[in-house]
């Protein structure tokens, strides 16, 4: 089958593309990017005044599939997925039980390949996602784990880490560290400061709590030359952290929550549980230090986040419900509404963000992944950078609908998502069998 894109315009940093260009796909492999293709073809794709762009990379969406499928599962997530313009997630680990077990891998592996996104399994760096124990990391290897991660939990103990980082170094791997101080008295999804006081919330997570187990994290990076994502970075501190460690090794990229770019702790007031997120939302001082560290490339990846809760763990008293929020439909919306809309990014430094650069972490690069390469296969996403749209409860795929920007108004919409060559979103299609 043979697909014409016509009359869009292709932003495609790698190959330093920024203007309007036919792209045409022809058994699911990108045949030409030109001026004008005047070829016969099956299907007309008629582009005028949308993006053509490589295809988004999410980190650690969170597909809950096996053991809390209530929240999401492979399925959902997928198509939410897709419905955000992603073709490519590499997993969280928010499984039961948590992938440092095989038989976890393997089931995620089994049905991979017959979902409408290209997905990438990963295993947790220690058992039971505890932070003291390593999980056998050459075995879930071995059974084809793409990285490395243990949630929003920190490695608590630093040993166990240092072990895991030399493992996973040979085996050329990438490990996913988020960094947070803390103790079982501590409540997790909100900063110690004026909004936690208001609420009366005592033992909110510190200020510093991201930044000092930072420090660690990074030193250990270093002394093992391991390659570093950092999952996420949101506090002034920790951005100079990583600014100054990326002047000597090249191996560390950062990200941060597209949802921490979009609300502060103010937010907390209007949205309550809706708003109780890891890592917390900062002050709003943060949240404009965070946008100038992605416009100075300090931060180099935007994701997701995507947490699925369902609504009885959410509607609770704010320290006892589930901290998270989705975060796969609303990737690009966020990204127009807080930074393209403000004049912050423009929309080819918002690609890199959150296509580019997460393909050139994980190497996916070199199979063209981040790009509109001729003879790679075809990983694109159109939208109309200026439409405005709400985001309605009704019309969301992911099983669970916990997030605070239901029924507000974003910039930028995903129109078609092509993954491996297939359509598997146009956005005139709502089907309500995906939610099954």
């Amino acid at each position: 089958m043979k697909v014409l894109i016509k009359n869009g315009i292709v932003v495609d940093p790698i190959n330093s593309i920024k203007e309007k260009r036919d792209v045409l796909i022809e058994k699911n492999i990108i045949k030409g990017v030109s001026k004008k293709i005047t070829e016969t073809v099956d299907y007309v794709i008629d582009a005028k005044g949308m993006i053509v762009s490589p295809g988004f990379v999410d980190l650690h969406p969170n597909f809950c599939d096996p053991g809390a499928t209530d929240r999401e599962d492979l399925k959902s997530g997928s198509f939410s997925a897709a419905k955000g313009g992603i073709t490519h997630v590499i997993l969280g680990v928010d499984n039961k039980p948590a992938p440092s077990e095989c038989n976890v891998i393997d089931y995620i592996k089994r049905y991979a390949d017959i979902m409408p996104v290209n997905i990438y399994t990963s295993a947790s760096i220690t058992l039971d996602r505890t932070g003291e124990e390593i999980a056998d990391i050459n075995f879930l290897h071995s059974h084809g784990a793409f990285a490395f991660y243990d949630g929003l939990r920190s490695v608590v103990d630093k040993n166990v880490l240092a072990k895991a980082m030399q493992i996973i170094k040979s085996k050329n791997k990438v490990i996913s560290i988020f960094s947070e101080e803390y103790d079982d008295k501590s409540v997790r999804g909100i900063l110690d400061g004026t909004i936690s006081k208001k609420l009366k919330i005592k033992n909110a997570t510190k200020v510093d709590a991201e930044a000092e187990d930072l420090k660690i994290n990074l030193k250990l990076a270093k002394m093992y030359g391991v390659r570093l994502d950092l999952a996420y970075i949101t506090s002034p501190e920790s951005i100079e952290l990583v600014e100054n460690e990326k002047k000597d090794n090249k191996e560390i990229f950062a990200e941060v929550p597209a949802i921490n770019l979009i609300l502060n702790e103010k937010d907390i007031d209007k949205y309550d549980t809706l708003a109780k997120v890891i890592p917390p939302l900062r002050p709003e001082a943060d949240r404009v230090k965070l946008i100038k560290a992605l416009k100075n490339n300090v931060i180099d990846i935007i994701s997701s986040n995507h947490v699925p809760i369902e609504e009885k763990e959410k509607n609770l008293k704010f320290k006892e419900a589930s901290s998270g929020v989705i975060g796969l439909e609303t990737l690009l919306g966020i990204c127009g509404t807080a930074l393209v809309k403000e004049g912050h990014l423009t929309w080819k430094e918002v690609i890199e963000k959150i296509s580019v650069n997460p393909s050139k972490l994980y190497g996916l690069d070199k199979e063209g992944v981040g790009s509109i390469t001729e003879g790679t296969k075809a990983n694109i996403t159109i939208f109309d950078p200026d439409e405005k749209w709400v985001f309605d409860e009704n019309e969301i795929v992911s099983k669970s609908h916990n997030s605070p920007l239901i029924g507000r108004e974003l910039i930028g919409k995903v129109k078609y998502t092509i993954c491996n060559g297939k359509l598997v979103y146009h956005d005139t299609i709502v089907n309500n069998n995906e939610k099954d």
